[in-house]
């Protein structure tokens, strides 16, 4: 009975409910929009910095991570890779031999990080030969082709074919260089990678520094990248004189990322639902105060407090949850059509790209936050009565029964 009492009063005032049920859904909408728009823009940059830098989990000599000194390869590295390629785990295996030194051209120079590379096993680990905007990845034909940054190139000045010398310390010791004539620019998503980070091929960057075939990383692509933390653990009971690292912990600060913004989420949800709780305190206020004689004939005809209190939850409740699966079906198909079309960004872009961002973000609402913001609205709900309940349950019958 209290249902069917509690359903009929709140549509007394069709304006003022709908107005409420209205608020409700936009601020779920809202809610719903801004985490599906920031997971989105989380999920890329991971895919971002796993695709171009990182990949699932990676291989070192411990001691190559503090000083990447040429000297400190992977011991029988060639062989591991063999290992890695037959795993069912691995989609695909790379080898590289990476050094730092310093890059010039005739007008400046700049240092960077040289990875020498083997493309056609690159291709497979690294989105860097789709993100070519002039020239081509490495033709293969020639000697001392390189590949740098978009970025880099506006830096030192450079246009495509022409020479730049690489100057670094070989495995010997020694002060070594060597002149590459750029082959292709690149532009990832991460505008300070491009300008810190160039490709040459494998063997005329190994030769230079005298590693042979050694290699100084071995970087792995799983099939299935849930499964990252568990085939790390195997190889790392399998090679212990071996660093083998996740993505997150070859970069912490983006799995940190990951963490924080799930927190944020909720705090913003939760100062949405703050703001969306004063609303509902105040309408409900208001339909108690103009219903004083109403309370008061009920209480006088025998209704007890609790029936009234409970009378009063349920019409809020009722209000929020009209509201719900209007703003769950907004945020649906307003991210459903985002996450194909995108949200472009493009007059900040190189704001973003300094952090790893896309220019454009694809929200991505996963439905894990589904049961979690419904139960926090309705939780809303039912503290928005409270006040206005204890309100009509301070009425006097008698005094209350004469109200106009």
């Amino acid at each position: 009975m209290l249902f069917k009492i509690a359903w009929r009063n709140i549509w007394r005032n069709h304006t003022r409910s709908l107005v409420v049920i209205a608020a409700v859904a936009v601020g779920l909408f809202a809610g719903m929009f801004m985490i599906a728009f920031f997971q989105g823009a989380v999920k890329q940059e991971i895919d971002s910095t796993v695709e171009t830098q990182l990949s699932h989990l990676q291989f070192h000599n411990p001691a190559f991570i503090d000083d990447k000194d040429a000297n400190y390869t992977i011991y029988n590295g060639r062989a591991i890779i063999d290992i890695l390629k037959r795993d069912i785990n691995v989609k695909a295996v790379s080898g590289r031999v990476i050094t730092t030194g310093m890059i010039s051209s005739s007008s400046t120079a700049a240092g960077v990080e040289i990875h020498g590379i083997i493309p056609g096993d690159e291709k497979t680990i690294s989105s860097i030969s789709q993100d070519i905007v002039e020239g081509t990845y490495f033709t293969g034909l020639k000697k001392n082709e390189i590949v740098i940054g978009k970025k880099l190139s506006e830096k030192l000045g450079v246009k495509l074919h022409n020479k730049i010398v690489l100057t670094f310390q070989s495995k010997s010791g020694d002060l070594t260089a060597g002149s590459f004539r750029i082959a292709g620019i690149f532009r990832s998503r991460n505008s300070t990678f491009d300008e810190i980070t160039v490709f040459t091929q494998f063997g005329d960057l190994a030769a230079l520094l005298g590693t042979g075939n050694e290699v100084h990383e071995i970087a792995v692509i799983l099939k299935d990248g849930q499964k990252v933390e568990q085939v790390t653990k195997m190889y790392k009971k399998a090679y212990p004189l071996l660093l083998v690292q996740t993505w997150k912990e070859l970069s912490p600060q983006i799995a940190l990322l990951t963490g924080v913004m799930d927190q944020m989420m909720y705090i913003i949800i939760g100062i949405i639902l703050l703001a969306l709780m004063f609303g509902i305190i105040n309408t409900m206020l208001m339909a108690v105060l103009e219903r004083q004689r109403e309370f008061g004939m009920l209480m006088a005809i025998g209704m007890n407090k609790p029936r009234v209190f409970f009378m009063i939850l349920l019409e809020s409740v009722m209000l929020t949850c009209a509201g719900i699966p209007a703003g769950i079906l907004l945020a649906i198909g307003t991210v459903g059509y985002l996450s194909k079309h995108g949200i472009d960004l493009s007059s900040i872009s190189k704001a973003l790209s300094q952090f790893g961002f896309s220019n454009i973000i694809y929200p991505d609402l996963q439905h894990s936050v589904f049961l979690p913001i419904i139960l926090m609205t309705a939780f809303t709900a039912v503290l928005s009565a409270i006040y206005p309940a204890i309100k009509a349950l301070r009425f006097k019958p008698a005094e209350a029964i004469h109200k106009i």
